[in-house]
């Protein structure tokens, strides 16, 4: 049963924060996409590396590859001609929406800033 994205490519201004991190910090999306991989996949211990790695060195690609991690691991709606049109065509967007998602799901907020994960 796949679920529905809960925030849209372009709801990315809604998080303004993140959005300027994508767009603006050298590889701020790479992180971006680490974070979402530990967040999602606890029980792996080399996620976060491992997808710094797919973004940084595959580009649209690896990209691509972390965006069906994380719908796999949220078990949300879409195909992997989608993701790789998404990170294509907008990646910056399909960046900050699935960091939208994942802090959605896994912290009840979605307006989390990257340095404040894994604070207590």
């Amino acid at each position: 049963m796949s679920n529905k994205w809960k925030f849209n490519t372009f709801d990315c201004m809604q998080h303004p924060i993140m959005c300027l991190w994508a767009w603006c910090v050298p590889c701020g999306g790479c992180c971006m996409q680490a974070i979402d991989a530990r967040e999602c996949d606890k029980d792996n211990k080399n996620a976060c590396l491992i997808a710094c790695l797919m973004s940084c060195c595959l580009g649209v690609y690896g990209a691509t590859f972390n965006r069906y991690q994380v719908r796999n691991k949220l078990q949300l709606e879409g195909t992997i001609p989608m993701d790789f049109l998404c990170h294509c065509c907008c990646g910056c967007c399909s960046v900050v929406q699935e960091w939208q998602q994942v802090m959605e799901s896994k912290h009840g907020k979605a307006k989390i800033n990257i340095w404040e994960v894994g604070k207590k």
